[in-house]
């Protein structure tokens, strides 16, 4: 019997000695082999890794005025989880969030949600007043609002941002590897809510953006946006203007307008997206007359042509059995009476029997048609050419006067500087440099493509441009105590009734300071002609802008 228990009892210590050892092992399997594991969760449970955004670099006009900036706002953000009432807390934030309160609610009450993005980019005073609330679950991240302090001013050319910050549109869009800077990280110890305690154990501060320095003058840019304006109410174009100053010596933009436009800090208040491309360079049109200025080059750079070389206008002409008519029956002319005058027959003559196809086309590719001109901004279109090949003799009577060729604004009025500024075909340029802090990092200085035509071509092609504006069908551009030359072009689109008028100008004569190009599509009331609609609206931003550049009379 006593062996028995004897037995008994050593059973029961050796059992009991197994689980002191199985406990031994969990707590040293716990405790020792586990223990890095257990740490790093709870040290991730108490601890937030928060990105610090960096401020957007800033845009500035030509003379330092601030067309694209920062203001303080924030993130708002909730933790369903951690809301007891949340009807009551969507009644206090509806209004100050700017959402419909049925829709904040839903997010509020989703306990399956432990956290959720509210609204970004809110307002500093309502940032304030709802961090005044105190309201748990709700937490608020300090951050910056792109803002565009003179509204819709250069809209389409600035763009816009996204919520996230990021570059959407414009030049918001092509420079945002240089203007949205570098994160930065917070990590910090957080309560079982999530709010931070103490200060952070690591902090990496953010890199603000660099900033951009554009050639464009606002001054310029506000006359050339209040005469499209104007423009707009008077002739009601379906399809909008398209205004752009230049310097013709440089390439530099000095102003880029469209119409309609929008404002930039609400960019959404659009009755169509289209709105928030940039005619400028995306928008195709067939150019009409003011193309003339480069067939015109073509011919006097050839030897083909002189400026006082007699011709007869019937009215019309037939190029392989076609007839096609002129707008002009101006009878017998010289070659200076038929720029002045538009004349489409004698262009088509020179081109058809003189000029001819190929080299032609040299002029053509020579002064950029065809081919995007490299500006800094999205959505370039490269124009439209018929393939050479596939040129008929009609179809290159056409081309002469501007017809079958399609070019953006941007590229005509690059064309319309080389044949008044040396011969020199410009690479247009609208940013001027970048810089970080006060340190120039890139520099965009004017950049001769190639010279298409000679200085006494450029010359006499002044000559006769003025005589365009003094006698011909641009005496609405006509500026007291300037000398201005200037083309203007009509093109019927390929629906009854719609045109496409146009007028580029220049001043002064002698020494090109400033070119204008004016596009109007499809105006539907008042005139249709370039010279009569598009020529006095150039005159009015030219004549304000050498006034504002103090330009010798």
């Amino acid at each position: 019997m006593a062996s028995i228990n004897k037995k008994r009892i050593l059973l029961v210590l050796i059992t009991f000695l197994f689980l002191i050892a199985c406990l031994v092992a969990r707590l040293i399997w716990l405790q020792i082999v586990m223990a890095p594991k257990y740490s790093l969760a709870v040290k991730n449970q108490t601890t937030s890794k928060i990105v610090l955004k960096p401020q957007r670099g800033i845009i500035y006009d030509a003379n330092g005025n601030i067309l694209a900036t920062n203001v303080s706002g924030g993130d708002v953000y909730a933790a369903p989880k951690n809301i007891t009432h949340p009807d009551a807390v969507a009644n206090k934030l509806y209004n100050l969030l700017g959402m419909k309160k049925d829709s904040l609610y839903k997010l509020l009450s989703n306990k399956n949600s432990e956290w959720t993005i509210l609204k970004k980019n809110v307002p500093l005073d309502n940032v304030n007043k709802i961090k005044k609330l105190n309201l748990a679950g709700i937490y608020v991240e300090d951050t910056s609002i792109r803002s565009y302090p003179d509204g819709s001013l250069l809209s389409q050319t600035l763009g816009f941002t996204g919520v996230d910050g990021n570059g959407l549109y414009g030049l918001e869009y092509s420079f945002d590897r240089y203007l949205k800077g570098i994160s930065g990280l917070e990590v910090a110890t957080t309560d079982e809510v999530g709010h931070v305690i103490g200060l952070p154990e690591k902090l990496y501060e953010p890199e603000k953006g660099d900033d951009l320095v554009l050639t464009i003058d606002s001054v310029i840019q506000g006359y050339a946006e209040t005469a499209i304006e104007k423009a707009y109410e008077t002739y009601s174009p379906a399809n909008g203007i398209t205004a752009i100053v230049m310097n013709p010596k440089t390439g530099d933009i000095l102003a880029m307008a469209n119409i309609p436009d929008f404002n930039p800090n609400e960019p959404n208040k659009v009755s169509s997206i289209d709105t928030w491309s940039n005619s400028a360079v995306s928008y195709l049109y067939e150019p009409g007359s003011v193309f003339k200025v480069v067939t015109a080059s073509a011919a006097l750079e050839e030897s083909l042509v002189t400026p006082d070389e007699q011709f007869y206008d019937p009215g019309y002409y037939i190029v392989s059995g076609h007839r096609i008519n002129s707008w002009t029956k101006l009878g017998n002319i010289d070659f200076s009476q038929a720029v002045a005058m538009s004349s489409d027959t004698v262009f088509m003559k020179i081109i058809v029997e003189r000029l001819k196809l190929n080299t032609l086309y040299k002029y053509i590719n020579a002064f950029g048609f065809g081919s995007p001109t490299g500006i800094q901004l999205p959505g370039e279109a490269s124009g439209m050419i018929i393939p050479e090949k596939n040129v008929h003799p009609v179809d290159l009577a056409s081309m002469s006067f501007g017809q079958g060729i399609a070019v953006t604004p941007l590229q005509m009025i690059d064309a319309f500087s080389a044949t008044i500024n040396g011969g020199y075909l410009m690479k247009p340029n609208i940013v001027k440099e970048i810089k970080s802090g006060d340190k120039v990092i890139k520099e965009f200085k004017p950049q001769v493509i190639r010279q298409v035509i000679s200085q006494d071509t450029s010359n006499t092609m002044k000559e006769l441009l003025k005589k365009v504006v003094d006698e011909g069908t641009g005496t609405a551009c006509q500026i007291p105590g300037f000398t201005v030359g200037g083309k203007s072009g009509t093109t019927e689109n390929y629906s009854p009734g719609k045109y496409t008028a146009s007028f580029a100008a220049f001043a002064p004569v002698d020494n090109p300071q400033v070119a204008v190009l004016v596009v109007i599509r499809n105006p539907t009331k008042n005139g249709h002609m370039g010279g009569e609609i598009a020529a006095p609206v150039v005159k009015d931003i030219l004549s304000n802008t050498l006034r504002y550049l103090m330009i010798k009379k």
